[in-house]
C-alpha cells in the first residue's frame, strides 16, 4: 500500500487513471482533482493527494485504473493474457480502509482474476443459496466467473487488492459486427434506393430473407476474429 500513496504523492497520477468509487461501483473524480501547470501550460485532472487520503480514511474506496498503461509488468502480463485469452484485459487495483465498507456489490460481463496484494479483504461471490464467503490473505487469489455479483470488504486492516478484468466477445458484439456488415453489403445498397415503394409487410419479409442469407453465408470463424481483435483492442490509450 506504501506504494500507492507514493504514487499519489508524487503527482503523477490524472484522469482517468484514478478515481473514487460510488455507490453503483463506478469510478469518479469530482473533488479529488485539481489544475496544474505542465511545461507553461494548465493540465486538469491530476489528483489531489489530500482530498483522496480525507476520502479514503472516511470509507470510500480509492481506485487506480488502467494500471497496464503505466505499469510495465502489468502491461506485459495483460498483453500476454490479451492474446492466451483472446479477450479483452484490463487491470485495476483498489484500495479501502479498515473499516470501510469496501467496494459496493456489483455484477459486470468479465470475468474477474483477483490478487490480494496487502491485507486482508472478505468476499461474498454470489447471490442468496449459492452465494460463497472467502478472506484472502496477501498473496491469496480468487477467480470470479462473468455474470457474478461480487462485493468486497476490509477485513479488520486496510487492504489493497488487483482485479484484473477478461472479457470475450459477447453475442451482442458478434450481432453488431454481423449486422454492421450487413448493412454495408450490396443487398443494403440496393434496397436503399427503393424500399420506398414497399409496404411495412414487404420491408419485414425482405429483411428476414437478405438478413438470413447474409448470416448463412457468413465465415463464422473471420467473425469470431474480428470481434476478437476488436475487444483486444478495448480500452488501450
Amino acid at each position: 500500500m506504501d506504494g500507492v500513496w507514493r504514487e499519489l504523492d508524487c503527482g503523477s497520477l490524472v484522469a482517468p487513471y484514478f478515481g473514487i468509487l460510488r455507490q453503483d461501483a463506478t469510478p469518479a473524480v469530482s473533488g479529488v482533482c485539481e489544475t496544474r501547470i505542465v511545461q507553461t501550460k494548465p493540465r486538469p485532472g491530476y489528483a489531489k493527494p489530500a482530498a483522496v487520503r480525507e476520502l479514503v480514511a472516511s470509507g470510500q474506496v480509492f481506485l487506480l485504473r488502467q494500471l497496464e498503461d503505466w505499469n510495465a509488468g502489468l502491461g506485459a502480463l495483460v498483453d500476454a493474457l490479451r492474446g492466451e485469452c483472446r479477450a479483452e484485459v484490463g487491470a485495476d487495483a483498489y484500495l479501502c480502509a479498515a473499516g470501510s465498507a469496501g467496494v459496493p456489490a456489483h455484477v459486470d460481463g468479465a470475468h474477474a482474476l483477483v490478487v490480494q496484494l496487502d491485507g486482508r479483504a472478505r468476499w461474498v461471490v454470489g447471490e442468496g443459496e449459492h452465494a460463497f464467503e472467502i478472506v484472502l490473505e496477501a498473496g491469496g487469489v480468487l477467480y470470479v466467473p462473468a455474470g457474478r455479483v461480487r462485493q468486497v470488504a476490509p477485513d479488520g486492516t486496510d487492504t489493497l487488492h488487483l482485479v484484473i478484468s477478461v472479457q470475450q466477445p459477447t453475442v451482442r458484439d458478434l450481432a453488431e459486427l454481423a449486422l454492421a456488415q450487413f448493412l454495408k453489403g450490396s443487398a443494403a445498397a440496393q434496397i436503399a434506393g427503393r424500399h420506398h415503394f414497399g409496404s411495412p409487410a414487404e420491408k419485414v419479409a425482405w429483411l428476414r430473407t437478405e438478413l438470413r442469407a447474409h448470416l448463412a453465408g457468413h465465415d463464422r470463424g473471420a467473425l469470431a476474429e474480428q470481434a476478437v481483435r476488436l475487444r483486444q483492442r478495448e480500452g488501450r490509450a
